[in-house]
């Protein structure tokens, strides 16, 4: 089948890719959309569940979908077929279903177990295509980002091994010492290494400007490099109990944000006229995450409990909920497509000030403890964020005048 063997022409790659990523962002808003009744619905296991199907499900899928359209894109290679491309998504998402059903609804530990081994096959699906478009892709500057989109993978599977670990029985202080590695590799390595290795281009695309001189290849390597240690030295003293060692790590991992924040390209006034809230989101989260993880640090150099409640509402809320927003804004016009003007209309409407305020009130009310302000802040910002994704979808929306594009 034509639409099986994607190798003639840009145009007719970059078309297949934009379906497969329009199918999987489909499923990735149907698992934000099942956390937010987790958030009101009472159930047994309190915040475990919203946070799974979350990080696992709805930032997992954006992660599979948006990896693959920018290697195709930014890379100029061919996309995995759709077949592939629609086992990894399915796979991905039925795993995550049944790993929270089993737990939530305490079916057999085996069950749960079976559903983080299919999220690490997942896992090895999209790298796997990943690696497989970058090098037959034509351009090589995307090369730095998959090294790190790879990284982000590995670190998602060990991260994954101690979840199934966990589930399976332990106890006690072991169980203590591996969640938090399991945290640590799920949150920082996984996630937090997709994002660092996709910022420097993605905000110079959302801010229709060059890339920082700064992220070229052997500065974004020595990035990856420098936040692989602090990950690695982080989890190595969460697993031996030696907190101290874990509290370095994360200083180290902070201080890796700050240099991300230095890779990336200088925003003008020009540029915040025209993104606004994307732009602005970006950065807020960026804040957010490094916030949150100073703050685990603090938590753990004086031996608390880490990853607290407060601890990841900021990072998951604040951080990365956030940056995924951000993402999504930009991504959702352009995958609608229609041309120049329809695209700008799209932007115009996923322009959100309001969303904007929402997030960033939730993240201080889950820094201070105050969950109803969180319930509401976080209902605000998704039933805006669904009111324009509908208006997106249903819509050609108002275009703006060209003096204000």
């Amino acid at each position: 089948m034509a639409n099986e063997r994607p190798t003639q022409g840009v145009a007719g790659r970059v078309a297949i890719v934009q379906g497969q990523t329009r199918a999987t962002l489909a499923l990735s808003l149907a698992f934000v959309g099942a956390t937010a009744l987790a958030l009101v619905i009472p159930h047994r296991t309190g915040w475990w569940l919203p946070l799974h199907l979350f990080l696992a499900g709805a930032l997992l899928l954006a992660i599979s979908a948006a990896t693959q359209l920018f290697a195709v894109t930014w890379a100029a290679g061919p996309p995995a077929s759709n077949r592939v491309a629609a086992a990894q998504r399915w796979l991905l998402a039925g795993s995550v279903a049944m790993l929270t059903a089993s737990h939530e609804l305490r079916w057999p530990n085996a069950l749960t177990a079976l559903g983080g081994a299919g999220v690490i096959a997942a896992l090895i699906v999209l790298g796997q295509s990943l690696s497989t478009t970058v090098r037959a892709g034509v351009q090589r500057r995307f090369d730095a980002a998959v090294r790190g989109y790879i990284c982000a993978l590995a670190a998602g599977m060990i991260g994954c091994a101690f979840g199934i670990a966990m589930a399976v029985g332990l106890s006690g202080s072991a169980l203590v010492r591996v969640r938090a590695a399991h945290l640590t590799l799920n949150l920082l390595g996984l996630i937090g290494l997709v994002i660092v290795a996709t910022l420097p281009s993605f905000t110079a695309t959302e801010a229709r400007v060059k890339m920082s001189p700064r992220a070229d290849r052997r500065g974004q390597d020595a990035l990856l490099a420098w936040l692989c240690l602090a990950i690695v030295v982080t989890t190595t003293g969460y697993l031996w109990g030696r907190q101290a060692v874990a509290a370095a790590g994360l200083c180290a991992y902070a201080a890796g944000l700050v240099g991300l924040s230095g890779m990336l390209p200088a925003i003008h006034v020009k540029q915040i006229r025209w993104a606004g809230p994307r732009l602005l989101q970006l950065g807020a989260g960026i804040t957010w995450w490094a916030g949150a993880t100073l703050a685990l640090a603090w938590q753990t150099a004086h031996h608390h409990a880490a990853f607290t409640q407060p601890v990841l509402g900021v990072l998951v809320v604040g951080g990365y909920a956030q940056i995924l927003a951000a993402a999504l804004a930009y991504l959702g016009p352009v995958l609608r497509g229609g041309g120049h003007e329809r695209l700008s209309a799209g932007f115009h409407t996923t322009r959100s000030w309001f969303g904007l305020l929402a997030a960033n009130v939730a993240a201080v009310a889950m820094a201070v403890g105050a969950h109803t302000v969180v319930v509401v802040a976080v209902g605000a910002w998704l039933l805006d964020t669904a009111a324009r994704a509908s208006m997106l979808a249903t819509r050609p929306g108002r275009v703006r005048p060209a003096a204000q594009r």
